[in-house]
């Protein structure tokens, strides 16, 4: 599926690598450029947007660079380009890749419905802000309704909930694991128990992605001791 960029370049709004043209009177391409049937207050809208994004500041424009301090008016520009290049989405029915005139970094916009809500634009690492507490107050978010990392860390871990959900599952898969490999240990013996720990072993690579993952971490630790305390039972059995 072709893929269209919109980005600005030195005032200009380009749209799939060509200047976006003008409405006039001369018709729906002027000024070198095309407009490719979008709506003449979308046309107007990239234009002036161009213009803006080529005026903030004296680094406006240069892929990568970034005023050294937040910079309201660049974050207006980057916010404003991010909803026209979902309009344009919305209006050719094709992905677009927008390419921040501010930041230089680039946002896919796939899937775009009427009522586009684009990702936000990635902040670059300026200085003492990459760590992220000089960016934002601890607790606070990135403006965009994304927390920031000090944000995400300062949230208190669930030790008493988590705990007895972990001690819950581990009971749980304690008696499945004893129920369903005893049979086995009884008439094959230590085969029995090669089979149970083959079937537990292709199911830790999926549980060990979820250790990190809130609420599922808990169920995870739980199923690991359920499963390592039935596995030992298992073994006295087998030998």
């Amino acid at each position: 599926m072709k893929v269209v960029e919109v980005r600005a370049v030195r005032g200009r709004a380009m749209v799939a690598g060509v200047p976006l043209g003008d409405q006039g009177a001369e018709g729906p391409e002027s000024s070198g450029g095309r407009t490719w049937g979008l709506p003449p207050d979308l046309v107007d809208a990239l234009q002036e947007w161009a213009r803006t994004a080529a005026s903030v500041g004296p680094l406006a424009g240069v892929p990568g660079a970034r005023p050294p301090a937040p910079d309201p008016a660049a974050d207006a520009v980057s916010r404003r380009g991010r909803h026209l290049a979902a309009r344009v989405s919305v209006e050719l029915a094709v992905p677009v890749d927008y390419c921040d005139p501010v930041t230089g970094h680039r946002v896919a916009l796939r899937a775009v419905t009427r009522t586009p809500y684009p990702p936000p634009v990635p902040l670059p690492v300026r200085g003492a802000e990459s760590n992220g507490a000089a960016a934002h107050p601890a607790g606070e978010g990135a403006g965009d309704g994304t927390p920031t990392p000090a944000a995400a860390a300062a949230e208190p871990t669930p030790w008493g909930t988590g705990l007895v959900l972990a001690v819950l599952v581990a009971g749980l898969v304690l008696l499945a694991n004893l129920a369903l490999a005893t049979p086995l240990i009884t008439g094959l013996g230590v085969l029995g128990l090669v089979v149970d720990v083959a079937v537990v072993a292709g199911l830790v690579p999926a549980l060990w992605l979820n250790r990190h993952v809130p609420t599922w971490r808990w169920a995870v630790y739980g199923t690991f001791a359920g499963t390592g305390v039935a596995l030992l039972f298992l073994a006295v059995a087998a030998f």
